[in-house]
């Protein structure tokens, strides 16, 4: 480096060896099909009675309940060990004070809600005795398809309702 002049150290040589753009940290968004769950899916079983008019049977979940005040098909979580339509006949006799015969599963669904996800089973119910009573419900009543939209439900419903209505 004899006879030659050092390069400058000056701040106007610098600069432009450090001009970059500053990148801000990738952000790693998890769908919500590859969500890590740390415990085990809740089984819940729901009944869809309908009368012989074709009105359905709904209940609204009580205040202090997980989404109260919500309405929903009268039904229940699984007990460990309970096979699904055992679970169902203990529910809507708890629930509402009936006897039922549980028929087929009419629609099965799981939902991933923020702090649990939950296995739905909805089965075609009829009332063998008995009148619906609000026994642990907030409120029940009988219903056309086409009034199930006029009541708040939780999500994981949506698809049965849009089913019932012959929508989508």
């Amino acid at each position: 480096m004899i006879g030659e002049a050092a390069p400058s150290t000056s701040p106007e040589f610098l600069a432009p060896l450090f001009r970059c753009t500053v990148l801000q940290p990738p952000r790693y968004l998890v769908p919500p099909n590859e969500r890590v769950v740390t415990h085990p899916p809740i089984d819940v079983v729901a009944g869809v009675i309908r009368r012989d008019d074709g009105q359905l049977l709904i209940t609204q979940r009580l205040a202090d309940d997980t989404l109260g005040g919500y309405w929903e098909f009268p039904g229940g979580k699984v007990d460990p060990g309970e096979e699904l339509k055992a679970a169902l006949h203990r529910e809507l006799r708890e629930e509402i004070g009936v006897e039922t015969e549980i028929g087929a599963e009419i629609h099965h669904i799981v939902h991933a809600y923020p702090d649990r996800d939950v296995r739905l089973y909805f089965y075609d119910v009829r009332i063998l005795s008995g009148e619906p009573q609000k026994l642990e419900v907030a409120d029940l009543r009988w219903v056309t398809t086409d009034e199930l939209m006029n009541y708040q439900f939780p999500d994981a419903d949506r698809p049965l309702l849009n089913q019932l209505r012959g929508v989508g």
